[in-house]
């Protein structure tokens, strides 16, 4: 079972320069996340949702002052970027931009080469993206349509 745990989280936006003023946007937040579990973080615009998710993904804009936040006992802050997301911590975007001419299972392939560190042979990709329809009960044309189409 995976958990990600938050406990104490402190951060504000990180300053500019020396002249500019920070400001404490994160007070002590603290959450525990399990696998399986959906959790909906609400609360008026300015509260601190959008940076709780920065935060943990490692967003330069924001600096942790102090709390931890890990994942299966591991610090996730001492991660790069890369690494959180390969972790499986990463930001989907809520309206994201469509990508005409890029299919999905293309768009899959690339970030499977990345991962990787090969690319899979196409035969053998083509093979494993349609079991991994199947499993998720996706219709398979899916795959075919280019990158966040409809």
């Amino acid at each position: 079972m995976t958990i990600l745990e938050i406990k104490g989280l402190t951060a504000r936006v990180a300053a500019t320069d020396a002249s500019a003023e920070t400001v404490d946007i994160l007070k002590g937040v603290d959450l525990t996340i399990e696998s399986g579990q959906t959790h909906a973080i609400m609360g008026p615009n300015g509260s601190g949702k959008s940076t709780l998710a920065y935060v943990i993904a490692g967003h330069p804009k924001y600096e942790v002052t102090g709390g931890t936040v890990t994942l299966d006992g591991e610090d996730v802050l001492s991660m790069e970027v890369d690494e959180r997301a390969r972790a499986g911590l990463f930001l989907a975007m809520q309206y994201p931009t469509e990508i005409p001419g890029v299919s999905t299972a293309n768009f899959l392939r690339t970030a499977a080469t990345a991962v990787r560190g090969e690319a899979p042979k196409l035969r053998h990709w083509v093979k494993e993206v349609k079991e991994a329809m199947a499993d998720l009960d996706f219709d398979p044309a899916f795959s075919e349509r280019s990158v966040n189409e409809g």
